[in-house]
C-alpha cells in the first residue's frame, strides 16, 4: 500500500503512482472526461478521468457526491496546463471513505444556519486561513512571555467564588456545594505574585453569563492573561503588553502575510509605531475637537463604541496608530482591585487598550494593601468577609504588581479585520447558541 502524500507534496512526485485521500470539491462530468477537485489541508489537485480508458471509475465519480471523502491512487502527470499546481492525477484506484450528504449551507448562506453546521462551514479557504493565522499568533505570544522569563500556571476553572465579584457568573453543581465557572484568572494570578513568580501568564477559557448579544460578546471565551511584579505604576504593564503585541504582529507578518492577503484579503502590516497613551478625560475632549462627539457614557466613566471607533480613527491620523491606550478610569467604574491614584482617590491607575475601533483588554495595577482592599470591597457593596479567602494572599507578604487580561477571538479578529468574535472562535457559546 502506497503511503498517503499530501497534495502540496505531488508535484515531486510527478512520473510515479501516489496515493493521496482528501475531500470531494467539484465534479464536472462531461461526455467522455470527468475533472474531480480533491482537496486537503495543504491543497487542492485535479483527477481527470478519461471515460472510455477508465469505465469503471468513471462510473463511481457518477455517484460520489461533493463533500465525501475518497482515496485515490494514481499516476502523477505533470500537465503545465492545469492551473491547480501544474498536475493531475490520472486514477487506479478510488475508495471512498465517506459519503457525504448534499451540503446544507453553501457560500450565501446565513452566519446563524452557518453556525448550526459549522463543521461545514469550517472547510472554506478562509476559515482554515484564520486558525492558521491564530495558531501562529498564540505561538508568538507565548514565544514572547517564555523568552521574557515568564511562567505560565493553569488556574482552575471551578471556583467557590465569583472573581469579580458580581452576578454574571454560571453556578455549577460541585459535590453538593455551590461552585462557579471562573470569569477570569484574575484572583489567581495575584496569587501567583504573593507566591513570588514575579512574572505570570496563561492562556486558557474564561465564561462570563451576561445575555449580549452583540459581535463582541461571547458566554465562554478566550484570554490572555498577564500579571507582573515590583511595578511603579500602570505604565509598566502597558509597556509590557505593548511590546508582546508588536512581537505578535512581527512574527505574524513574516510569517502570515501571502495567507493573509491572498486567503482572507487581508494586507497585513505590523505596528511599529508606540501607541499613543491618554486619560480618559483627554479622550472625551479629543473627541469634542476632532470630531465634535460627545460620549454618551461621560457621566458613568465610560467609553461606547461608537467613541472608541473614533478614537482609534484619530490615532491612526494624528498617530499613526491602530491602537490607543484610554487610561486612569474613575475608580467607580472599575474593578475593586484596581489601585486608586495617590493624588486623586476618585481615580485608578488602570487602562484599556483600543484596537482597531474596538476595546480588547483592560488592565491595571493592583491593590496589594490588604486594608485598603477590605475598604474597596465595602465601597463596592461587597461583604469583605466573602472575600477574605482573597485578601489574605496579601497579608503575608506581596509586591506591587499589575497587569491585564485580553480576549484573543478580539485581538485576531481585528488584526483579521474580521467583523465579529465568532469569526475567531471554533464553536461559538452565547445566550442562544450552545450547539454543535
Amino acid at each position: 500500500m502506497n503511503k498517503r502524500i499530501q497534495i502540496k507534496d505531488l508535484l515531486k512526485q510527478a512520473g510515479k503512482v501516489a496515493s493521496l485521500s482528501g475531500f470531494v470539491e467539484k465534479i464536472r462530468d462531461q461526455k467522455s472526461i470527468q475533472f474531480v477537485i480533491i482537496r486537503d489541508k495543504s491543497g487542492r489537485v485535479q483527477v481527470t478521468v478519461f471515460k472510455p480508458d477508465l469505465p469503471e471509475i468513471a462510473e463511481q465519480f457518477t455517484s460520489i457526491t461533493v463533500g465525501s471523502v475518497v482515496e485515490i491512487t494514481g499516476k502523477v502527470v505533470a500537465a503545465p496546463n492545469v492551473k491547480l499546481g501544474g498536475i493531475e492525477i490520472v486514477p487506479q484506484t478510488v475508495t471512498v471513505l465517506s459519503l457525504a450528504k448534499l451540503s446544507p449551507i453553501d457560500d450565501q448562506t446565513g452566519p446563524d444556519l452557518a453556525m448550526d453546521y459549522r463543521w461545514i462551514d469550517l472547510r472554506s479557504d478562509k476559515n482554515q486561513a484564520i486558525f492558521k493565522v491564530m495558531t501562529i499568533g498564540e505561538m508568538a505570544f507565548r514565544e514572547w512571555f517564555i523568552k521574557n522569563d515568564f511562567t505560565e500556571c493553569h488556574t482552575p476553572k471551578i471556583t467557590a467564588f465569583p472573581s469579580e465579584g458580581g452576578a454574571e457568573v454560571f453556578e455549577v453543581k460541585y459535590y453538593g456545594q455551590k461552585a462557579y465557572l471562573t470569569q477570569s484568572p484574575q484572583l489567581f494570578k495575584q496569587m501567583a505574585m504573593a507566591a513570588g513568580f514575579e512574572k505570570f501568564f496563561e492562556i486558557g477559557s474564561q465564561y462570563r453569563a451576561e445575555k449580549s448579544y452583540t459581535n463582541r460578546h461571547a458566554s465562554e471565551s478566550f484570554y490572555c492573561d498577564f500579571e507582573i511584579s515590583y511595578i511603579r505604576d500602570h505604565h509598566e504593564v502597558m509597556d509590557t503588553l505593548e511590546s508582546a503585541i508588536k512581537h505578535v504582529h512581527k512574527v505574524v507578518e513574516k510569517q502570515c502575510k501571502d495567507i493573509l492577503r491572498d486567503q482572507i484579503g487581508v494586507d497585513f502590516k505590523a505596528q511599529t509605531t508606540k501607541f499613543p497613551r491618554i486619560t480618559l478625560a483627554e479622550s472625551y475632549a479629543l473627541l469634542k475637537k476632532e470630531r465634535n462627539y460627545d460620549v454618551p457614557r461621560a457621566s458613568k466613566g465610560d467609553l461606547d463604541p461608537e467613541g472608541e471607533r473614533l478614537l482609534c480613527e484619530i490615532a491612526k491620523e494624528k498617530w499613526n496608530s491602530d491602537f490607543i491606550f484610554i487610561t486612569d478610569f474613575p475608580a467607580q467604574v472599575r474593578a475593586f482591585y484596581s489601585m486608586r491614584h495617590d493624588g486623586d482617590s476618585t481615580l485608578c491607575k488602570s487602562f484599556d487598550l483600543l484596537y482597531k475601533g474596538l476595546e480588547i483588554t483592560s488592565g491595571a495595577q493592583r491593590e496589594h494593601n490588604p486594608d485598603r482592599l477590605r475598604e474597596n470591597l465595602v465601597a463596592k457593596g461587597i461583604n469583605p468577609k466573602d472575600m477574605e479567602f482573597y485578601v489574605q494572599f496579601f497579608e503575608y507578604g506581596c509586591p506591587p504588581h499589575g497587569g491585564v487580561g485580553f480576549g484573543l477571538q478580539r485581538f485576531f479578529a481585528r488584526l483579521m479585520d474580521q467583523p465579529a468574535i465568532r469569526d475567531t472562535t471554533f464553536l461559538q457559546r452565547s445566550p442562544d447558541r450552545l450547539a454543535p
